[in-house]
């Protein structure tokens, strides 16, 4: 499989084999770039030390039906994005070549860093975020929400999951419109700030931890006219 630029348009070109010969086409990308990748342990075991020393509740700023969101101090907030600077730079790349376009140099702000302690039936309903690029880390995702999932019955996705929404759901599925993610510790996801998703309660008698934030990019004025 490789990609093919025409028109600004990205397209993957697939071969597929039958008895008389190949059969060559192409395919569009579609939807939002969604990136996941591993936290190394320092960063999740100092977030979530420092997570439970924050104080400044940020509720009033956020959906989530959760009592427990505080912001972290500045001082973590600029540690935090200075080690994850990489990182977004591979979200950079991986956003330009999934939708084909040129990778400009965009300068980012970090708008915000908070905590969220999830319990049993705390509910996060479908929201997008503010800024341009959005994020979350699962800091501690305890086993026994593990075996909740594992032992649910129903045809929606299972407690604790995290949902990412893109259009309307289709059944008979003729289109991708959401992921069920199931996250573990050290999972980070990566996506559009205007990219809805929601997270589903659970019912186990535990507490899982996350990180979000959110960038924003302040130098469009500098960019093509079309490029967000």
């Amino acid at each position: 499989m490789k990609n093919v630029y025409k028109n600004n348009e990205i397209l993957k070109e697939e071969v597929f084999d039958t008895k008389d010969g190949k059969i060559g086409y192409t395919y569009m990308n579609w939807g939002p770039f969604v990136m996941k990748t591993k936290f190394p342990d320092y960063i999740l075991k100092k977030l979530k030390t420092e997570g439970k020393k924050a104080k400044e509740n940020y509720n009033h700023a956020l959906a989530g039906h959760l009592d427990n969101q505080f912001l972290y101090s500045e001082n973590i907030q600029q540690w935090f994005y200075n080690e994850i600077h990489p990182i977004i730079q591979a979200y950079r790349n991986g956003h330009c070549k999934f939708h084909g376009i040129e990778e400009h140099n965009v300068d980012l702000r970090a708008d915000d860093l908070w905590v969220n302690f999830m319990e049993a039936g705390d509910f996060n309903p479908i929201h997008t975020h503010g800024g341009d690029y959005s994020f979350v880390l699962f800091l501690d995702v305890p086993k026994q929400l593990k075996k909740e999932q594992e032992n649910f019955k129903g045809t929606s996705a299972p407690p604790g999951a995290l949902m990412l929404e893109y259009g309307l759901q289709a059944k008979p599925r003729w289109a991708t419109t959401g992921s069920v993610k199931l996250p573990e510790t050290g999972d980070f996801y990566m996506f559009p700030a205007l990219l809805q998703h929601w997270v589903c309660p659970f019912k186990s008698k535990v507490t899982r931890i996350s990180v979000s934030g959110n960038l924003r990019i302040i130098n469009k004025e500098n960019l093509p006219r079309d490029y967000f």
